[in-house]
């Protein structure tokens, strides 16, 4: 079995995000003449409003976020990544479009009747969540404990995972190399290693792990506790 490390894998999802920025800071095909539309203002009365839909967006790579809020009176989406904020004018109840380069954004409203995606450019479906992901919080060994043990690929029962605490933060550690990545938290079940650009999302049920998704969207089985 070719042996992979955590930087090996984790490259799919720093090319999603590539791709994802791209696509963000380049015009695309057919908006060339974009900023030369004529604005309107026009009022929407079912249109909802800037505070129902305001709040961090994820990628579905889970490592890049957009921000939607308002500044000055205006609403704008700013990239976590580098600080660039767009001025965005609407185009519809739930429709917006970025002022200078026509980028579109759409905000989906989930089964619960609240908004909880969004797409951009007609393609890209963010995720929208309810921690900050410019900064860091720091959880209890109380807290990191319902997420240790080991789990297993779903698609390769091959390779493990094990999950421990180390100097009160979440590590990592590759069963095929020993490999150990250490991870600071967002939120109790969301992390980050930065050197790597890699996230860590578990899911939870009844206040335990149940399952791991990292390297980009893969799947781990939690199979035993510590």
């Amino acid at each position: 079995m070719q042996t992979r490390t955590a930087k090996h894998l984790s490259l799919s999802a720093g090319t999603i995000i590539a791709l994802g920025l791209s696509a963000l800071t380049h015009r695309t095909v057919g908006m060339e003449h974009a900023s030369a539309l004529v604005q309107t203002t026009i009022n929407y009365t079912d249109s909802v409003a800037w505070d129902a839909l305001a709040g961090y967006y994820r990628f579905p790579n889970r490592a890049a976020h957009i921000r939607f809020f308002e500044q000055d009176g205006q609403f704008v989406a700013q990239q976590v990544w580098d600080g660039r904020v767009y001025p965005l004018h609407r185009t519809g109840p739930r429709l917006f479009q970025s002022n200078d380069e026509g980028y579109k954004i759409e905000f989906l409203e989930g089964n619960a009747g609240k908004i909880d995606k969004a797409k951009i450019l007609d393609r890209i479906v963010l995720e929208r969540v309810t921690y900050n992901p410019t900064r860091h919080v720091a959880l209890t060994v109380e807290q990191l404990k319902p997420l240790v043990g080991r789990y297993r690929l779903e698609k390769d029962p091959n390779m493990e995972l094990k999950i421990a605490i180390q100097n009160g933060k979440l590590a990592l550690t590759q069963q095929w190399d020993n490999q150990t990545l250490v991870f600071d938290a967002f939120s109790p079940t969301v992390f980050f290693n930065a050197e790597l650009t890699f996230p860590l999302t578990f899911v939870v049920e009844d206040g335990v792990a149940i399952k791991l998704i990292c390297f980009e969207s893969d799947q781990w089985e939690r199979i035993a506790h510590d």
